[in-house]
């Protein structure tokens, strides 16, 4: 071959066969995030152990000592406190959890494999709650190098606590710690947890962050009864599944009570501004709007959860072969409260409906608490951060979450995502597909970083 000839030939043979893509350079938080999802804690049954040894781990090379608590049984948690000289023990807490609900079928990618995929990071827990965890994590290792470099003492501790089981209502995680160590809690002003999350629009443009100050309650229930088994060839109306069911239908054919309260209404208020004419009327007048019976107007996908008691039944328990009637059925309920409703009353009402034979056990359960301020030191550095992107809002949620626990001993904790993450990128939650753009990693690290500076009065 000519020697002229042959950088053209190599030419041609680049152009017709590229070089394949290289994978995207992850920063240090993406990279700590890539590898939490690659831990498996489901719950159940959790294993939150190889989880909070990796985040210690972290937190050792950057010099902050931690220590790994386990509950009776033995689920771990992990805590770590930032000392500053001039705190005067005041703290803030930055709170996630480990664990993380069942992945099930229908992934189109390994849910625990961490890969990335047209931008994005994808497994469970991307967005709850691992990446508030990693966030919270880089932000506090920031703090630390700060301190290490400038010797700046800040005005505030700064508390990590990665917990067990909020997936399974948090008795055993954030709940059993603050009952059995309250000491981990001493001079704890503030909360920062799960719970909040920015509302975008077209384009990704964003409307506000919406940072959750109150919550509805969790009322988990397990019904069960019993009655005739026997053999599956005969009609068994007294079988437990029969009065299980006609049980469930009595207590779910209850008409519903429509009613707004004190914390959706000031939420509804304050998103009022920010839609268009229609949906401005709509928030504004919500007392009108809403009626014992329903809505006298069409409500926004969801919007019914935010002004009723629910009950969803979520597991049925009976026989395990199809030519036997059990001899005992049960059923699990999720039940979710508005914040002042009687829970004493509910449950009489959903024992009374259910009738005598039904027995009821009580799962996991909440009293009233107020909720947290929109003002203050906490709040206040949470929407100085924040207000140059978009307004913040303070937003009730029809879910729960550990803040719950805080707020019934008077502690404001705020629920908050660091990440502007549109509709399609937060479908995943509990679903599947569950994944986080990379950029905003980075972004919401950030973020958290410039709130934990502003409340802690570092520079």
């Amino acid at each position: 071959m000519p020697r002229r000839l042959f950088p053209l030939l190599l030419t041609a043979l680049l152009i017709s066969h590229p070089a394949p893509a290289a994978a995207p350079s992850l920063s240090e938080p993406a990279t700590w995030l890539q590898q939490y999802l690659r831990i498996d804690t489901s719950n159940p049954p959790g294993n939150e152990g190889r989880a909070a040894a990796f985040l210690a781990g972290l937190l050792q090379k950057a010099g902050i000592p931690s220590r790994v608590i386990a509950n009776p049984q033995g689920r771990a948690n992990l805590y770590a406190r930032l000392v500053s000289p001039k705190s005067g023990g005041r703290a803030i807490l930055l709170l996630h959890h480990m664990d993380v609900v069942p992945p099930g079928p229908g992934w189109t990618v390994p849910p625990f494999a961490g890969l990335i995929r047209n931008g994005q990071l994808w497994g469970r827990g991307a967005i709850d709650d691992k990446s508030l965890g990693i966030a919270g994590l880089a932000a506090m290792i920031s703090l630390q190098r700060d301190l290490q470099r400038r010797r700046v003492p800040l005005e505030r501790d700064v508390v990590f606590l990665a917990v067990a089981d909020e997936e399974n209502g948090g008795v055993n995680g954030t709940g059993w710690l603050l009952a059995t160590h309250p000491e981990l809690f001493n001079g704890v002003e503030g909360v920062i947890g799960e719970g909040g999350r920015s509302q975008t629009g077209a384009g990704g443009k964003l409307l506000w962050w919406g940072v959750e100050v109150a919550q509805k309650r969790p009322l988990w229930l397990e019904v069960s009864t019993s009655g005739r088994g026997g053999h599956g060839a005969g009609l068994n109306p007294q079988s437990a599944n029969h009065q299980l069911i006609e049980g469930l239908a009595r207590l779910l054919g209850e008409p519903a009570h429509w009613r707004v309260t004190p914390p959706v209404r000031d939420y509804s208020h304050a998103i009022a501004p920010l839609q268009n004419e229609r949906w401005h009327r709509v928030f504004s007048q919500i007392d009108s709007v809403i009626a014992e019976s329903g809505p006298k107007e069409f409500l926004m996908p969801g919007m019914a959860n935010l002004f009723l008691d629910t009950v969803q039944v979520t597991v049925l328990r009976g026989g395990e072969r199809i030519n036997v009637v059990p001899e005992r059925s049960s059923a699990l309920l999720d039940v979710r409260l508005l914040p002042d409703t009687d829970s004493a009353a509910f449950l009489a009402n959903v024992k009374s409906r259910l009738g005598k034979d039904f027995e009821v056990k009580v799962l996991v359960t909440a009293p009233p608490s107020p909720p947290s301020p929109a003002s203050g030191r906490l709040y206040g550095a949470i929407e100085k951060v924040l207000r140059p992107e978009g307004p913040v809002v303070p937003t009730f949620i029809a879910g729960f979450t550990d803040s719950r626990f805080f707020r019934e001993r008077g502690i404001p904790a705020y629920g908050l995502s660091p990440f502007k993450l549109s509709p399609d990128d937060s479908k995943g939650i509990h679903s599947t597909d569950e994944r986080i753009p990379l950029a905003e990693i980075d972004r919401g690290v950030e973020r958290m970083r410039k709130i934990l500076l502003a409340y802690t009065g570092g520079r």
